[in-house]
C-alpha cells in the first residue's frame, strides 16, 4: 500500500479511554481536520452535565441514539442519521445518550 495523506489505517490510532464514558480513535489530518470514532456510553442517572461545546463537528452515526442539546432547542439523532454542527459560541451543544445503547460514531472536528 502507498503511504498518503488521505488514508488513516484504524491500527495506527488505538481506541483510547477519554473519559469513564467516552472511548475515542482520533486521526489528526495535515488539513486542520480531526477525524474521529467515538463509543459514547449511557449517561448515569444522575449524571452531571458535561460542558458547553462551541467546536464544529460533522456526525454520522452507526449505532446508538445521541442527543444534542443547544441553546434553544435539542435533537436526537440515531443511525444512518447526519449531523452538522458550525463552530462558535451561537452553535454551543452539549451531547448525552439518551438510551440504554452505547452510541458509535464517527465526527470531524474543525474550528
Amino acid at each position: 500500500m502507498t503511504d498518503s495523506p488521505y488514508l488513516f489505517p484504524a491500527a495506527d490510532h488505538p481506541l483510547l479511554d477519554a473519559t469513564d464514558r467516552l472511548k475515542v480513535r482520533e486521526a489528526v489530518s495535515g488539513f486542520g481536520i480531526a477525524l474521529r470514532y467515538q463509543e459514547r456510553a449511557p449517561d448515569p442517572v444522575p449524571a452531571p452535565e458535561s460542558n458547553w461545546c462551541e467546536t464544529g463537528h460533522s456526525i454520522f452515526i452507526l449505532a446508538g441514539r445521541i442527543r444534542y442539546r443547544f441553546d434553544t432547542h435539542s435533537v436526537e439523532a440515531g443511525p444512518g442519521d447526519m449531523l452538522h454542527i458550525p463552530a462558535g459560541p451561537q452553535h454551543r451543544h452539549k451531547p448525552s445518550v439518551p438510551g440504554p445503547d452505547t452510541v458509535r460514531y464517527v465526527l470531524t472536528e474543525f474550528e
